[in-house]
């Protein structure tokens, strides 16, 4: 990705955005086959984002239907979150949004975590705020996701 960084002096903050972005088009590299092998349509889109770390450039997906028909929209929202390490929020045109957390697995001496089923660094996406319960993102999974902020079914 070509970033843009803007009144970023920190070098630390830069390293933990660069990470981010890096995790980011990472998880790009995954899904997008994953949509495509699904005769869905995918398209890049650079936008500029401010989060509390600072302003910086990053790619945000679109995703369509075989007929051009919007279904989601897979927008970055930041490096910085409590309990995570990034975040990427999926928005659907009418039935909502929901959102995948870059976790780690708990250190073996700590133990401890947001979440239940943490068992390798990765996305997930958290099922039930109450029960806590988090899940590893796989294409099955995605397109779960898809239909619940789409009402598109596969």
């Amino acid at each position: 990705m070509d970033i843009k960084f803007k009144g970023l002096e920190n070098r630390t903050t830069c390293e933990k955005i660069q990470l981010y972005l890096t995790r980011v088009e990472h998880l790009y590299r995954s899904i997008q086959p994953w949509l495509t092998e699904e005769n869905l349509i995918v398209e890049s889109h650079a936008v500029e984002t401010t989060e509390k770390l600072g302003t910086y450039k990053i790619i945000q997906l679109s995703v369509k239907t075989p007929t051009g028909e919007w279904l989601a929209l897979v927008k970055p929202n930041g490096a910085s979150v409590i309990g995570g390490e990034g975040l990427i929020e999926i928005e659907g045109l009418l039935a909502g949004k929901e959102y995948l957390l870059y976790l780690r697995q708990p250190h073996p001496q700590m133990d401890v975590s947001l979440y239940k089923g943490i068992n390798q660094d990765g996305w997930y996406w958290i099922e039930d705020t109450r029960r806590n319960r988090a899940h590893k993102l796989d294409k099955s999974l995605l397109l779960d996701i898809i239909t619940l902020v789409s009402d598109y079914e596969f």
